[in-house]
């Protein structure tokens, strides 16, 4: 499967991982009192956590931090839910933590195509989530997406109507590639804009900042480009200051503002005034939001556009989007 591919099965990620896991069972009895969940996971296995997170600020009582270390944080405890994520299953980081966490807690969940994790879950009787093969890690973001959301609605820790709209949200996204992620069309035009420039990408708050970093992500692995990303309205309080008209002379530069509806009006006004404040030094800024009747429809589509256009880019440049050969080089050197 090439990188295209991978990446227009994102709908159908989210459909077929969930027909997967519809008859997967848990234990309840064996999950009780949890009073956090950490899920841990490094790349494209941790940026799910983010997403989820996001999504369910205003749907759970408890906290869900996203853990991209080798060490535990002393506060993880026996009511500490933590979910281990690594679609290879031998991601050295993710390992490090499983080993601490069955110290800590018993209430532990594998997220894993294989590897370590899933012979070292089997063996621990830890309850192991099987992922589809076949993917980059970075491209089964929609199979780790509904991983997650199934996980905890069969947790009972949200009820079955966030899974409902998660999926309903899903159903629009072939109609989106259709009118706006094909060749020639708005994702191409985006990367055809920014092709040989410099790029910074910038997202707001409890909303389209996980998107942005994972933008810089997915330029780097598919379009194999530097870019930065920072969030409103911290960026306003020091990385406007350095837009230094000196140092960035006679370069192409162009800062990408993602943005959603339900950004806080506050928020908002700092996007208009910040954008115009550097266009004046001569800086491109491109605004890109999508449609939808919800938060989770618009950043869906949001994830969609922006891998999308970090392909295009990649093949522009004619560039093969799928291989990571330094990540691998520096996997084998540090092993």
């Amino acid at each position: 499967m090439n990188m295209f591919e991978m990446i227009e099965s994102f709908p159908n990620q989210i459909k077929d991982q969930y027909e997967n896991l519809l008859d997967f069972q848990f234990d309840l009895s064996h999950y009780k009192n949890i009073s956090n969940i950490l899920i841990a996971g490094m790349g494209g296995s941790a940026i799910s956590g983010d997403i989820i997170s996001n999504f369910l600020k205003n749907n759970l009582s408890i906290p869900v931090i996203v853990l991209r270390d080798y060490s535990l944080p002393k506060w993880v405890d026996e009511k500490s839910l933590i979910i281990l994520s690594s679609y290879s299953g031998n991601t050295e980081e993710t390992l490090s933590i499983y080993d601490q966490s069955k110290l800590c807690s018993s209430m532990l969940i594998s997220i894993t195509t294989g590897g370590i994790l899933k012979k070292n879950s089997k063996k621990d009787n830890v309850v192991c989530v099987p992922m589809p093969l076949g993917f980059q890690p970075r491209a089964a973001i929609g199979s780790s997406l509904i991983s997650l959301v199934m996980i905890l609605q069969k947790l009972t820790l949200i009820d079955s109507s966030f899974v409902d709209l998660f999926l309903n949200a899903s159903k629009e996204l072939p109609f989106f590639f259709e009118d706006y992620c094909k060749e020639e069309q708005y994702a191409y035009q985006i990367a055809e804009q920014i092709n040989n420039s410099m790029i910074s990408i910038y997202g707001t708050q409890s909303s389209t900042d996980v998107i942005s970093s994972r933008f810089r992500a997915q330029l780097a692995e598919n379009s194999k480009i530097i870019s930065s990303h920072h969030v409103l309205p911290e960026l306003d309080h020091n990385e406007i200051e350095g837009w230094n008209e000196d140092q960035f002379k006679d370069m192409k530069i162009n800062i990408i503002w993602l943005q959603d509806e339900d950004d806080h009006e506050r928020v908002k006004k700092r996007v208009e005034v910040t954008s115009e404040l550097l266009s004046k030094i001569g800086i491109n800024n491109i605004f890109i939001s999508c449609n939808g009747n919800n938060s989770i429809t618009r950043h869906l589509k949001l994830i969609f556009l922006t891998d999308m256009i970090s392909y295009y880019l990649a093949t522009i440049n004619g560039i093969d989007p799928v291989p990571v050969n330094r990540i691998l080089d520096l996997k084998e050197k540090m092993s």
